[in-house]
């Protein structure tokens, strides 16, 4: 959805009469597309609707005004979401879960409606400050997103072996939901009893669509089952075999400084809530999926699905926040595969490997000498060496930006409970206050697919100069208000994941990898992304068949069969994501040019990251021009 859709003023209340007559939602049992007479009555229930409780001083100027209506967005969001109040260090409901009721889920579009409408209303855009109007900006593109987003809402898998309820509870509560007192270990047990209740609410849904036609891809389904399926493995009290979350509570306990009755009735309490509560609840989350299995499931693309093609363009926009189509995505995969190979075949050549580029692949691939032992040992050395890369780019980061942000980064192993179905390495942004430290997970189930030459890039994407690098920034500014501070993955993901792309490369010019190896991996990764373009819109545009997918990665990459396995089931799950990566790289490549050329000698590329990271995640065209702004400003001084 394109950010100029609505005009700053107009008669809101036509524009969503006729927003609402251009809505769609799709019967998946007759494949039709039908106009929404509710969604047109829920535009008059929104004008109902109480707005945020905001007190206004007389003496607000305009950009006032609008902060302290994003800060009641925010705070009204963080009460109907205990999750992301979790998340961002919060303690409030603390004992709760997200409401994942079909109610609730519908109640949160109407609120995205009615926020368009008041801030369509209430704000005067041209009596913004330049920060206001950015914000503006953003904040608008993002409601509607949301409200096409919801048009789509049985298009899209609700989970997969990335990102999932079954997965975000286990994560919330080892990674975020600390524990500093008994109250906090007892929130904690109540949120282990009751999450039956999300589960339950989330299998309605799913069920909801199932019925509508709606299904799982075929490969996928296995890896969900076993994720959720080790979360609760492992036996309670005791320690070799002990299940994770029973773990995580008992270490967190024996770290409080509480008299040995107390710990003890704690975890007894822990205890009962597993058994009672949460192995059974994930237990029928498995039998859902187990009878999601005999539907007769397939691994095609969404071009099989009810207006599939346009679903499909839909989410080419919502990713990269361009216009390309599908055709452009794999004309444009196609031709940067080409250009990467030739760069890897030069290195082939300096490193004096006598086969062709597909003899050195298939080496690379197969040889020793490029993977740690898959033992303890070889995960402790891998691990070691990605916290020596860490360290040494943390000492460069003078180089990179004007200022050196705060916060923290570790390095720690993927948990068991998702290591197998999860992608080699992901970050988690820590919390603002530095309570939490960044982390960069990275995945050793299987050391012979961790190839030693890929790391420097990995740990550059995810770490600095990459993700960690751009969450630091945003959470130091001060005119970022605090609803854009946290990560919503399906929204502007080419401006996040195209830094993190640009950072490998910027790596390179850095210095940072120290030989031809560690710069073929550089290379690999870039290809990787470039191959993604190719297969993604084959599956989901041009009709490819899933082994037709992993068959175009074995032939064109250096990575491992099981790795190519996995990533196609990851974009046959998440369709479009993956495509974002190498456009936004190109586009921040492409704008850092123009800006050079503009500027010549005046040119300060510290200061240029710096613009193109304090606004936080915004689309690619607002990017654009926030550096044009910049290179004015410095032509004029």
């Amino acid at each position: 959805m394109k950010t100029g859709a609505f005009g700053h003023n107009h008669d809101v209340c036509s524009t969503l009469i006729r927003q609402a007559m251009q809505a769609r939602v799709h019967d998946g049992t007759r494949g039709l597309t039908i106009a929404v007479s509710s969604l047109l009555r829920n535009v008059f229930i929104i004008f109902t609707l109480l707005s945020p409780a905001v007190v206004y001083s007389a003496a607000d100027s305009e950009s006032e005004r609008f902060d302290k209506f994003l800060e009641a967005i925010y705070q009204r969001t963080l009460s109907r979401s205990p999750m992301l109040s979790t998340t961002l260090g919060y303690k409030q409901n603390y004992d709760s879960w997200d409401d994942l009721s079909i109610a609730h889920i519908n109640e949160n579009v109407r609120l995205a409606w009615r926020d368009l409408s008041n801030l369509h209303r209430q704000f005067d855009y041209s009596k913004l400050d330049p920060p206001g109007q950015l914000n503006y900006r953003v904040f608008e593109a993002g409601l509607k997103l949301q409200i096409e987003r919801d048009s789509w809402r049985y298009h899209f898998n609700p989970l997969n072996q990335i990102v999932g309820l079954h997965l975000e509870i286990p994560g919330l509560l080892t990674t975020y939901h600390t524990i500093e007192n008994p109250d906090d270990a007892r929130a904690y047990i109540s949120r282990v009893q009751s999450v039956g209740t999300p589960i339950d609410q989330f299998i309605i849904s799913f069920k909801d669509r199932e019925n509508r036609g709606f299904s799982i891809p075929k490969h996928v389904l296995p890896r969900l089952i076993q994720a959720a399926e080790s979360i609760i493995s492992g036996e309670l009290q005791r320690a070799e075999t002990e299940n994770i979350l029973f773990s995580d509570f008992k270490r967190k306990v024996r770290n409080l400084s509480l008299e040995e009755e107390l710990q003890e009735e704690l975890i007894t309490g822990m205890t009962e809530a597993m058994t009672g509560g949460f192995i059974p609840a994930y237990q029928r989350l498995i039998e859902a999926f187990r009878q999601h299995q005999t539907l007769g499931l397939n691994d095609n693309g969404v071009w099989h699905l009810p207006d599939g093609d346009q679903f499909y363009q839909f989410l080419l926009g919502q990713f990269t926040t361009t216009d390309i189509t599908a055709d452009e995505v794999h004309e444009l995969g196609l031709r940067e595969v080409k250009r990467i190979h030739e760069e890897m075949d030069k290195i082939r050549m300096e490193v004096g490997f006598s086969g062709d580029l597909t003899d050195f692949f298939s080496h690379l691939k197969t040889s020793p000498d490029f993977y740690y032992p898959n033992t303890e040992e070889g995960r402790a050395e891998y691990l070691q060496r990605a916290q020596h890369i860490v360290s040494n780019a943390s000492g460069r980061i003078k180089d990179i930006l004007p200022e050196v942000p705060p916060n923290n980064l570790v390095v720690r192993r993927i948990e068991a409970y998702r290591e197998k179905s999860a992608p080699v390495a992901y970050y988690e942004a820590g919390t603002a206050d530095g309570a939490v430290p960044g982390t960069v997970f990275l995945g050793m189930y299987d050391m012979a697919s961790a190839a030693r030459y890929d790391l420097d890039s990995l740990m550059f994407h995810e770490g600095i100069p990459g993700h960690h690098l751009q969450q630091s920034v945003m959470q130091a500014q001060a005119h970022i208000p605090r609803l854009r501070t946290y990560y919503v993955w399906w929204s502007n993901t080419a401006f996040t994941e195209g830094w993190a792309l640009y950072a490998e490369y910027l790596a390179s010019e850095m210095g940072l990898y120290k030989d031809p190896y560690a710069n073929f991996g550089r290379y690999a990764g870039e290809l990787w992304r470039a191959c993604r373009l190719v297969v993604d819109s084959g599956l989901h545009a041009k009709h490819w068949t899933r082994e037709q997918a992993i068959t175009y990665l074995n032939e064109n990459t250096a990575s491992s069969a099981i790795n190519n396995a996995r990533a196609v089931d990851r974009y046959l799950s998440v369709p479009g994501q993956a495509t974002a990566f190498k456009i936004g790289m190109m586009r921040i490549l492409d704008v850092r040019r123009k800006a050079h050329a503009a500027l010549g000698d005046k040119f300060d590329i510290r200061e240029f990251h710096q613009v193109i990271l304090e606004n936080g995640p915004i689309p690619l065209s607002i990017m654009e021009e926030q550096v044009q702004a910049w290179v004015a400003k410095k032509q004029t001084h």
